[in-house]
């Protein structure tokens, strides 16, 4: 199908093919897009537009979208959201620790100063950035076909009943795993009986509290990821895994983390406050999407998991294609290399917005006719072209290449099923 546009460019009904090739082959109509393909009329017509509903299936790592009208599926696709952001911040971070300690004027930290910290409503950048993402994609369907409303699904999730494996009365969310306890530690060292869990020594000199994963390798700080241990145990164990380290049955009691859980929900307001400035907006479950795309004969992906949420179970006219996106920061952050090239002096490694008129994820044409994303840049010419899915697919020089679309924050390929 054809995405169609009025002379305002307000979305209208999509056509076919043929229709399109008509006019604009008759001059009637202009090329708006090349993906998805949109046109936009050059002559007066009605605006009448049949419903078209959005369906949306959130989650941690990636999200799925589809907008579904008169029986027939008009768009699909999926995106994968950042998960980097942390990593980012606390790069940020040390940068800026580092730039304090530096051979120049002295400037005390400060903590409190800033006013996004302490906006009300805030939420974490990470979450932000999911949020975010999610309302710019519909905001994107809607930009080319007429959305009159949008469902999503409620990701509503018990933790502490997740953690425990069984339903909780209600006073036992007043009573966790460390109701009594002084903290994590103390809770930690009388649950293993001040013993040594690696070598069993009892009561050692210096008692230590170790993480089974660690902390950085993404480990948590809370209790099955705790374990005692002495201080040569500790220091020996490093920043191994239990596992690694020989303690596979130790490595066996950390639970399954609920991170996931917990991000799908922190910004459920943010991003439904958002979504209703778009259309009217309602909500749906996990459990009735699951019913619905089982009775309409879909497999589980979170495109048709979100077609399944527009249709609401009633049988629908699939595609044959859906379209796959990846969200990207908006740029390079830093303004610096962080290890520039040997050779050169600090102040002259400012990282180039362009390099011979490409720049960072722009869309690109190889001559074999596989399309990429520019992945790095080279002074010398050579360019690292990557999939969608950051996977090399060559290095080129940039004479090669030829421009299919600026870099955005949403990377976008079109693929067959």
């Amino acid at each position: 199908m054809v995405y169609v546009l009025h002379q305002d460019s307000s979305p209208l009904m999509p056509t076919s093919p043929a229709k399109a090739r008509h006019l604009l082959r008759d001059n009637k109509a202009e090329m708006v897009s090349v993906e998805p393909f949109t046109i936009r009329l050059k002559f007066p017509s009605g605006k009448h537009v049949q419903p078209m509903i959005v369906g949306i299936d959130p989650g941690a790592s990636e999200a799925g979208f589809a907008a579904v009208g008169n029986g027939k599926v008009f768009y699909q696709g999926e995106v994968a959201l950042r998960t980097d952001v942390r990593k980012r911040m606390n790069n940020r971070a040390m940068y800026r620790r580092n730039r304090r300690g530096r051979k120049c004027r002295y400037r005390a930290p400060r903590f409190r100063n800033r006013a996004a910290s302490r906006r009300k409503g805030r939420l974490p950048p990470s979450v932000q950035s999911r949020s975010d993402t999610t309302i710019k994609i519909v905001k994107y369907i809607a930009g080319f076909l007429p959305v009159s409303a949008v469902i999503m699904e409620a990701a509503n999730f018990d933790t502490q009943a997740m953690r425990a494996g069984h339903k909780l009365p209600n006073w036992a969310y007043q009573r966790g795993e460390l109701y009594g306890q002084e903290n994590v530690k103390m809770y930690v060292r009388a649950r293993d009986k001040y013993t040594c869990q690696y070598c069993g020594e009892i009561m050692p000199k210096r008692l230590e509290v170790d993480h089974i994963i660690p902390r950085s390798r993404g480990g948590a700080f809370t209790p099955d990821n705790l374990v005692v241990s002495c201080h040569d145990c500790n220091q020996r164990k490093g920043n191994k895994t239990a596992e690694e380290f020989g303690y596979p049955e130790i490595q066996q009691k950390v639970k399954k983390s609920l991170k996931a859980a917990a991000r799908t929900q922190a910004g459920k307001n943010a991003t439904l406050q958002g979504l209703a400035e778009i259309a009217p907006i309602s909500l749906t479950y996990g459990y009735v999407t699951k019913l619905d795309r089982r009775k309409m004969g879909l497999s589980k992906t979170h495109f048709y998991d979100a077609v399944a949420i527009a249709a609401q179970g009633r049988s629908v006219k699939s595609l044959s294609w859906y379209e796959k996106m990846k969200a990207v920061s908006r740029g390079q952050r830093q303004q610096y290399k962080a290890n520039p090239s040997k050779g050169h002096v600090f102040r002259r490694a400012r990282l180039p917005y362009e390099v011979f008129g490409f720049r960072m994820w722009d869309k690109v044409l190889l001559p074999d006719g596989i399309v990429g994303f520019i992945g790095a840049r080279r002074q010398s010419g050579s360019f690292r072209i990557r999939d969608i899915n950051g996977r090399e697919i060559r290095n080129i020089t940039y004479k090669k290449l030829k421009l299919v679309e600026r870099a955005k924050t949403l990377l976008r390929v079109t693929e067959r099923l």
